[in-house]
């Protein structure tokens, strides 16, 4: 009768690990999370969540996010951000808001540049953020990529 008892405990036991190692949702690992350059600094947060025409995360969709991108290397120019995400089972990255140039990141120690708000969906496991720029007076294009991954 014990081994019988024992045995149940024990498959209890597993199958209580198994399931909610299965139904663990992805997010990224504790906010903020930063990543800096010689040219950038690149950090995820909390979503703004005051203003409520902004999108709220969505259990088992997306998660909602806010990012700030700062200069903190030389003045340059052209400078423009791209955010990706990846999809399961595919090589192809997904964007997530339209390039967007922010003149504030042209100058080092100037404004960041913030978006307070954007959704990355649950199933993706890694967030690009794309930089490109040009340096003061020349034409050589330069670009550094971010990645965050959700657990």
């Amino acid at each position: 009768m014990k081994k019988i008892t024992l045995i149940t405990l024990i498959a209890s036991v597993l199958l209580l690990v198994s399931t909610s190692i299965d139904a663990k949702a992805l997010a990224l690992p504790e906010l903020p999370t930063k990543e800096t350059s010689k040219q950038w600094s690149v950090e995820v947060t909390k979503p703004n969540t005051e203003d409520p025409n902004l999108a709220k995360a969505k259990k088992g969709v997306y998660h909602t996010y806010s990012l700030d991108v700062e200069n903190i290397g030389k003045d340059v120019r052209d400078v423009k951000v791209q955010l990706f995400r990846n999809e399961a089972n595919s090589i192809t990255k997904y964007g997530l808001l339209p390039t967007t140039e922010p003149p504030q990141l042209s100058q080092k120690g100037g404004h960041p540049y913030r978006i307070s708000n954007f959704g990355l969906s649950e199933k993706a496991t890694d967030l690009n953020i794309v930089i490109t720029w040009k340096e003061q007076g020349a034409e050589r294009l330069y670009q550094e990529t971010f990645t965050f991954h959700q657990k």
